[in-house]
């Protein structure tokens, strides 16, 4: 009973077994015995292929005996006619196939699907960009380096199993080949925002073109300015003179400085907010820091004295006091 449950059951491949026996899909049972006869006396086991990788010779020559097995079991064939006949005329190696070829038309025409046209979509290529604060203000131009397939001359218009003896390649068919690309970022990125290149990844050679490239913006850190979503945030620190009799200072921006002018008898911690510039036309907040002096000459100390002395300045714990006295 389990002989015959494994007999039914669906056949379900991506590979071309056809293709892979070198015979077209209406032949005999002779001629798929005669095809698998005559590629067990070339790529066996029991020949030696010293220019191979002996897994990629098993491999391959696994693939001959399923399709063989398959193919030879009438119902199997039925099943697997039925689930891979669209796949077998778009597969990877008919398309590689038939870019190489000195008939492409007559390829192109031979394999086109019976039962409905199938279009391959081109694979992207997803890669991260690391960019500066700066660069994600203005907008960069980026070198990147993308690998690309490229059809083997010597093994690419054969079939795999017969690409196993090529020296160059190495059975697979191909060869990557980088190439140097200029990317143009727009200004205004943010942090994790994807950018889609229509066209400009890698080439696919299932597909017949180059995929899109999806490229994952990361921000730098930068020094001293911090960036909250879209919003640049800036601590800019003071003196003690500046933040009592305000002054026009210089804020350091993503892009260089600009000028700002510091309200007179500012606080600590108060808050600026500088119209687009942060990201993408977002705001920067300027925090105020004012610093205390760590040291002071004798003149200072009598300066400060004197305006201690002077001062109308409310004690600034009275309300404190008020409050611990109503406490119970």
């Amino acid at each position: 009973m389990e002989d015959e449950k494994a007999t039914n059951a669906p056949t379900k491949t991506h590979k071309d077994y056809y293709y892979i026996l070198g015979i077209k899909p209406n032949a005999t049972s002779t001629e798929i015995q005669d095809a698998y006869n005559d590629l067990y006396e070339k790529f066996g086991p029991h020949i030696a292929a010293h220019s191979v990788d002996a897994d990629v010779q098993a491999r391959n020559f696994k693939d001959i005996c399923d399709a063989y097995e398959v193919l030879m079991n009438p119902q199997k064939r039925k099943e697997y006619d039925k689930n891979s006949e669209v796949f077998r005329q778009t597969s990877d190696v008919r398309a590689l196939w038939g870019k190489v070829t000195k008939d492409k038309k007559a390829v192109v025409e031979a394999s086109k699907p019976k039962v409905e046209e199938v279009q391959i979509q081109a694979q992207a290529l997803e890669m991260e960009f690391e960019v500066t604060l700066k660069e994600a203000m203005k907008g960069a131009r980026k070198q990147i380096i993308i690998t690309d397939p490229t059809p083997c001359d010597r093994c690419a218009d054969k079939k795999p199993l017969e690409r196993m003896q090529c020296d160059g390649c190495r059975g697979l068919g191909y060869f990557n080949v980088d190439r140097t690309v200029e990317i143009d970022l727009p200004m205004g990125m943010c942090n994790g925002m994807e950018l889609r290149k229509h066209g400009q990844g890698r080439w696919d050679l299932r597909a017949g073109k180059y995929g899109d490239l999806i490229i994952k913006i990361k921000l730098k850190e930068h020094p001293f300015l911090k960036v909250i979503g879209k919003e640049i945030k800036c601590i800019l620190p003071v003196t003690i003179y500046e933040a009592m009799l305000g002054a026009d200072v210089q804020i350091p921006t993503a892009t260089g400085k600009v000028s700002m002018k510091i309200q007179p008898l500012t606080q600590q911690g108060r808050m600026y907010r500088l119209k687009g510039l942060g990201l993408a036309g977002a705001d920067m907040i300027v925090i105020i820091d004012v610093v205390i002096p760590k040291k002071l000459s004798g003149e200072e100390v009598k300066l400060y004295k004197h305006l201690q002395e002077i001062s109308q300045e409310p004690n600034p714990r009275q309300a404190i006091y008020e409050k611990l006295d109503q406490i119970p």
